[in-house]
């Protein structure tokens, strides 16, 4: 009888002690995190297709509860931009077929990596219960050699330091050698792609670049793993793009060459165009100055003419405060003009010039300088963040002009300027500009553009001395130079036809 009673509390004990233990089995499943859960590793990485973009695979057994996967590549020892940071959302890693669920690996592109190093990046999986997953490792990238070496050895002709802040970290090159190139702020090349190898007509468009062909009528998506797609204009009449690349009203605005009826049309048309390559509207300066021109008694023949580069358009924007558009002639003016109609609101330039000088029409739109330098072949329009234009006064009078008719001043020297403009009492006055001594005169393309903070500016000089020196030089607010960085120019713009700042310190790919 004991021996029963003795078996039966052994049996109880022995099932309270499994009960217990799948008590605690299930406890321990319902304290383990999404992040433990995933059990989250690198499984490959292979190369990308250049030195600063690897392919990167981490092997996660649960995808469901990931929110985010972000990275950090940490700055090489005496620089002083911000490290690369970005964060893959749950939506880009769906929208992008990332996910193998067979294999059960995500896969996605580390980039602006510094080519020849071993780069200390950081690895973040981030789960929908706050839970994280940390990696560490180490990414060897190999030395590049491809068109684009011209960026990798500048002169230093003033080191960044911590002492004068640019107010940006990246900066986008737009360049005729290569896609868009992407240097750090201490004169690093940190990311370049493959194709197309002429990036001049070109932006960030946060998660990509698109580019205009310099040879066709296609807009290329250029993503940040390098790869890229082509999408020719829905139009047959352009024949390419040319000069800046911009964001519109509603799309993007576009300078175009054209050919009708055998005739080209050089460097006067513009257009806002879709990422997929719809025309949404377009603005013919030959058009839109032949019906003013005649309107106010002139006749335009002797300055709208077709097959000619009479207008010679290198930088259009579009401005919100008024729903207009602020276009660069580097032959004549700046001229603003309606969005809607496309009427001229007014002109700011060279009264030197054949524009001004023999044309009452015109000379009736143009705007009374009240003290400074007026813009002469002037490109890279923006509006400062106080709403004032800013542009790049390159000093270099005109070159396409009929004979016996005034070319206009020719300075020697080159600079930035912003304008106050104030249309209704028709005035502009130059409020600020930057004269270093010795003076730079760089007679074509070059940029000036505001930083992401405030008063802080990047020049572009494309073609400085005698056109053999690109120099990228940031000012802070107080004028002090944060950085100036010297390369080859070899006679023309394709080094740097302009550049501006971007921000991959804080970038989320949606």
């Amino acid at each position: 009888m004991k021996d029963h009673i003795h078996s039966a509390a052994r049996y109880c004990m022995v099932l309270l002690a499994c009960l217990l233990a799948a008590a605690c089995s299930r406890l321990a499943e319902e304290d383990e995190t999404h992040a433990e859960a995933a059990h989250v590793s690198v499984a490959e990485q292979t190369a990308g297709p250049t030195p600063f973009i690897v392919n990167l695979a981490l092997r996660l057994e649960e995808f469901a509860n990931l929110d985010s996967v972000s990275y950090t590549v940490a700055a090489k020892p005496g620089t002083f931009s911000k490290p690369v940071a970005v964060t893959y959302t749950r939506a880009r890693l769906e929208r992008t077929g990332a996910w193998n669920a067979a294999g059960k690996r995500l896969s996605f592109a580390v980039f602006g990596l510094y080519a020849n190093y071993q780069n200390g990046v950081t690895l973040i999986a981030r789960f929908r219960d706050g839970s994280t997953h940390v990696q560490p490792l180490t990414i060897a990238a190999p030395a590049y050699a491809g068109p684009a070496t011209v960026y990798t050895t500048p002169e230093v002709r003033t080191p960044r330091t911590a002492a004068v802040s640019p107010g940006f970290d990246y900066m986008m090159l737009q360049n005729g050698v290569t896609t868009p190139a992407v240097l750090d702020t201490d004169g690093n090349l940190r990311w370049i792609g493959t194709e197309p190898v002429n990036s001049i007509s070109s932006l960030f468009n946060e998660d990509a670049f698109l580019v205009g062909s310099a040879t066709t009528p296609v807009l290329y998506r250029v993503e940040l793993n390098g790869s890229f797609v082509a999408r020719p204009l829905a139009s047959t009449r352009y024949t390419n793009f040319h000069h800046d690349f911009v964001r519109g009203k509603i799309g993007y605005l576009a300078e175009l060459d054209a050919l009708e009826g055998g005739v080209p049309r050089i460097e006067s048309i513009v257009a806002e165009v879709s990422e997929t390559g719809e025309i949404i509207k377009e603005w013919d300066m030959a058009a839109i100055f032949r019906a003013a021109m005649q309107a106010g008694g002139d006749d335009p023949s002797n300055f709208v003419r077709d097959g000619v580069d009479w207008f010679h358009m290198n930088s259009a924007i579009y401005v919100a405060a008024d729903d207009s558009l602020l276009i660069s002639s580097r032959e004549n003016f700046v001229v603003k003009i309606d969005y809607a109609t496309g009427r001229i609101k007014w002109l700011l330039g060279d009264t030197t010039k054949h524009w001004y000088v023999d044309y009452p029409s015109l000379r009736a739109l143009s705007l009374k300088l009240n003290s400074g330098k007026p813009p002469i072949g002037q490109h890279s329009l923006s509006i400062a963040g106080n709403g004032e234009l800013l542009l790049f006064n390159n000093g270099y009078g005109s070159l396409n002009q009929p004979p016996d008719t005034s070319a206009g001043l020719t300075r020697d020297y080159s600079t930035p300027s912003r304008y106050a403009i104030d249309e209704h009492a028709r005035t502009a006055t130059e409020t600020w500009t930057y004269s270093p001594t010795p003076a730079i005169f760089s007679d074509i393309c070059s940029s000036v553009y505001e930083g992401t903070a405030a008063n802080h500016y990047l020049i572009t000089y494309s073609v400085a001395a005698a056109r053999e020196r690109t120099q990228l030089v940031a000012l802070d607010s107080a004028g002090k130079i944060a950085f100036d960085y010297a390369y080859p120019a070899g006679g023309g713009c394709a080094v740097a036809f302009n550049s501006k700042a971007i921000d991959l310190s804080d970038l989320t790919l949606k």
